[in-house]
């Protein structure tokens, strides 16, 4: 027997009187349901669906809600935030159900491929019955003897229409040599984790133009684009022209209640923050004061980084050629995962023992250094394995990607022992540490990482033993 949701009742007070405040679970039926009796009212003040409160307003809200939903009364006269079955009383409830990711049933890759016969994208995936099934299913998708893989053709309707249908089953990914520029396609995409109900609102794709025309990267578009989508579908009871007409006012009342959540790090409501500053002030070109909106201090979170002892122990213990190179030069170069990844042949200049580094991070150009242990092992790794146009390939050619270095490093660490202190990027950390603590200049570590300002490389300050083995502790003049 299906189980019914359930509605709490809760009396609430606000500026405006007495309310019978509704909690319940994001549930469309009740949505609709709530859309049909306008006597129901979204309040602003109260962030919840409101009634009347009097002696009549509960047996008409179960007379309204008796066949899709169960009325329980026993938390009308409960203190404010108060749980009832993951269900809150109080302003706890407000992000309850917004962008609720949605189960697949497994993920597939759209590969280009390109014969003098053919011309197409092939779908890729592991071996799966689920996947089968809903391609097999699926009249866009073509099975190709010739090569046994289910194929579309590289053309955009078709495309859009593929993502369209699957996307609520399968993830869809995108093989490192296949470039999107379809602003349909990338927003399908950005969308696809999340389940959309009835009143699912996505982000105008202008929006995503107008980043693109901006220059952001493909990762900062994505980031954006999901910040400004969580806010317009938190007002569910908003339509998109009444959210764009927002205020400071609401924009500030939003992110207040993110802080109230205590579940959102500062770093993640101030993305937030930036996003939608750029979608009213950028996008909507809205002249409102946005820097009144108040952005949560930050906390001085120290790097995690490794010792030289155990960085030497990592790299000792592996012993594919590639994999080794790869991580040494993250490290011995102090890279970011991505400015490997775009790394070139002709990007290596082995006679000024320097490496060239082409659209970093802020779209600058930078030189870092190159180890001599890392210069022998470029040769041997280009010997044994002959890269054409990008330094480090994938396995069907085109860029490699950040899920095989993550693993990379994952099964190293494993296998040396060493404690495990971050990601990829914890290498990159160790490499501006231990230059500081080898006595180099804190300017010559900035040029080298690329940072904009000194202040950002000021963190390794605070993570290099350097100073702090030089001090005795005043216990140890007396007692030791």
């Amino acid at each position: 027997m299906k189980v019914r949701p359930v509605i709490y009742l809760n009396h609430r007070t606000s500026k405006q009187g007495d309310f019978c405040a509704l909690f319940f679970k994001s549930n469309d039926a009740i949505l609709r349901r709530i859309w049909q009796n306008g006597w129901i009212r979204w309040n602003t003040e109260l962030n919840a669906f409101t009634a009347p409160s009097n002696e009549k307003t509960i047996g008409h809200l179960i007379d309204v809600f008796d066949d899709i939903a169960a009325i329980n009364r026993s938390y009308y006269h409960a203190k404010l935030k108060e749980n009832t079955e993951q269900v809150t009383i109080g302003d706890t409830h407000y992000f309850t159900g917004v962008l609720e990711k949605s189960n697949k049933l497994g993920s597939i890759t759209l590969v280009p491929y390109k014969t003098e016969s053919l011309r197409c994208i092939v779908i890729s995936f592991k071996s799966n019955k689920h996947i089968f099934k809903v391609l097999s299913d699926c009249q866009l998708a073509q099975w190709n003897k010739d090569i046994r893989a289910f194929i579309l053709p590289p053309n955009r309707s078709v495309i859009i229409r593929f993502l369209e249908e699957i996307t609520s089953l399968l993830r869809v990914k995108l093989h490192n040599e296949l470039t999107i520029v379809d602003y349909r396609i990338l927003q399908l995409l950005f969308e696809q984790a999340y389940s959309k109900s009835l009143y699912f609102k996505s982000c105008p794709i202008e929006f995503i133009k107008f980043m693109q025309l901006k220059a952001y990267s493909h990762n900062t578009i994505n980031t954006y684009y999901y910040y400004v989508l969580r806010l317009l579908n938190v007002y569910r009871q908003n339509s998109l022209t009444q959210i764009n007409a927002f205020d400071s006012i609401e924009i500030n009342d939003y992110h207040q209640k993110m802080i109230g959540e205590k579940k959102y790090s500062e770093q993640t409501i101030n993305q937030s923050v930036n996003a939608i500053k750029l979608y009213f002030k950028g996008y909507l070109k809205r002249d409102i004061q946005l820097e009144e909106v108040v952005r949560p201090r930050v906390g001085k979170t120290l790097p995690k980084v490794w010792s030289k002892e155990e960085i030497k122990r990592i790299l000792d213990g592996i012993t594919n050629i590639k994999h080794k190179t790869i991580l040494s030069i993250i490290y011995g170069s102090g890279l970011r995962i991505g400015e490997l990844l775009k790394l070139r042949l002709e990007d290596i200049d082995s006679k000024r023992m320097r490496m060239r580094i082409l659209g970093a991070k802020g779209k600058k150009d930078r030189y870092t250094i190159i180890g001599r242990y890392t210069l022998e092992l470029l040769r041997q790794y280009y010997k044994e394995y002959k890269p054409v146009k990008l330094l480090f390939e994938g396995q069907f050619g085109g860029q490699y990607s950040t899920t095989s270095i993550s693993r990379i490093l994952y099964n190293a660490i494993n296998k040396s022992g060493v404690p495990k202190r971050g990601g990829v990027h914890s290498l990159r950390h160790s490499f501006a540490t231990h230059l500081l603590e080898s006595g180099t200049d804190l300017r010559y570590i900035q040029e080298l990482l690329g940072h904009n300002s000194s202040t950002t490389t000021e963190i390794y300050t605070y993570v290099s033993n350097k100073h702090i083995e030089q001090i005795k502790s005043p216990i140890d003049e007396f007692l030791a």
